[in-house]
């Protein structure tokens, strides 16, 4: 009796255990399509599908607009322009921040972004100078270092012009650069231009040679380009202030009338050849007399020869040149007054 029940648990243990062993074998089988060379092939395509689809939609994200509206806000890019570092000097000297107030430090460029903003909305809109950031696409993001409306609120059907200003260095590698807008949870990026090479990084001489005489450049200028170059692109304005404003000169020399002292300066140099050249290399001629005294040698003029273009001279060049003829109108009705 004992035997057959030990037989018959026996037996049932066996059963058991090949059951199992079935139930495992058909798991087995039924995985293994997962391992078999198409399938694998086919996950692998499927995974790289849709991290090529989720990189499309993050690029896509940051593709720069000039215009976007955000909560109701419509902003619209105006400009945005770089100011030349005015402290590199390349070879000569770096020149303290305390006789540029208020301009980059040496190795940064300014960019300034002019804006348009518009409420489309029923209620009012605030807006804030600080949502504005310049995002490199290699290094840290740069906050605003000012703005001509840090804060405002703006009615709706309401307009708001506004300048957000960053200082970046341009020095260290930095790849594509956008601004972007931050508002909530949106946001949107702004297109800005490359900034300007520094003179130590350009090569020696520039990139063009200058023809020697000043002649068979001057032609080629006009002077509301160079005007917007002296003020703006160059920031010529930043040491020596306005030709038509006296007394608004920083650093330099003021310049206006320069082209007639010009031809005096040096004996059987024109003063178109000596503000050509000057232009170019600023060590070329020293001015005898600067805002606070004699002007230093070498010139704390940055050498502008390795910066500019011939069309770049040619425009600044006129335009210093037709600052004699206004100065000359001027005169007359001076003296008659």
């Amino acid at each position: 009796m004992d035997d057959d029940r030990q037989s018959s648990d026996s037996a049932g243990r066996g059963a058991r255990k090949r059951r199992a062993a079935r139930v495992d074998q058909q798991r087995r089988q039924a995985l293994s399509w997962f391992a078999q060379p198409g399938v694998v092939i086919f996950a692998i395509a499927l995974l790289l599908a849709l991290a090529g689809w989720g990189l499309v939609w993050w690029k896509s994200r940051q593709i720069t607009v000039r215009q976007a509206t955000i909560d109701g806000l419509e902003l619209h890019l105006e400009q945005a322009r770089w100011v030349l570092d005015q402290m590199d000097h390349g070879e000569n000297f770096r020149k303290p921040s305390t006789m540029m107030p208020d301009m980059p430090k040496w190795g940064s460029q300014r960019v300034t972004v002019e804006l348009a903003l518009f409420n489309r909305a029923e209620t009012d809109r605030e807006f804030d100078g600080g949502e504005l950031f310049l995002v490199p696409e290699l290094g840290e993001e740069v906050e605003p270092m000012g703005a001509q409306v840090g804060r405002a609120r703006i009615a709706p059907g309401h307009r708001l012009n506004t300048a957000v200003h960053f200082d970046f260095d341009t020095t260290q590698p930095h790849g594509k650069l956008r601004v972007e807008w931050r508002r909530g949870d949106e946001s949107v990026y702004l297109p800005i231009p490359e900034p300007a090479e520094h003179y130590h990084l350009r090569p020696r001489d520039g990139e063009l040679n200058m023809p020697p005489d000043a002649r068979m450049v001057q032609p080629l200028g006009k002077a509301d380009r160079g005007r917007d170059l002296f003020v703006g692109i160059f920031g010529c304005v930043a040491c020596h202030g306005d030709p038509e404003i006296p007394g608004t000169n920083n650093v330099g020399p003021h310049l206006a009338g320069v082209a007639s002292v010009a031809d005096s300066r040096v004996e059987g140099v024109p003063g178109m050849q000596y503000l050509y050249e000057s232009i170019l290399d600023p060590n070329s001629f020293i001015a005898p007399e600067c805002k606070d005294g004699p002007c230093q040698s070498p010139s704390a003029m940055p050498e502008y020869g390795s910066l500019m273009s011939v069309q770049h001279v040619a425009d600044l060049l006129t335009y210093l040149i037709e600052l004699r003829a206004a100065a000359e109108e001027e005169e007359p009705s001076a003296a008659s007054g």
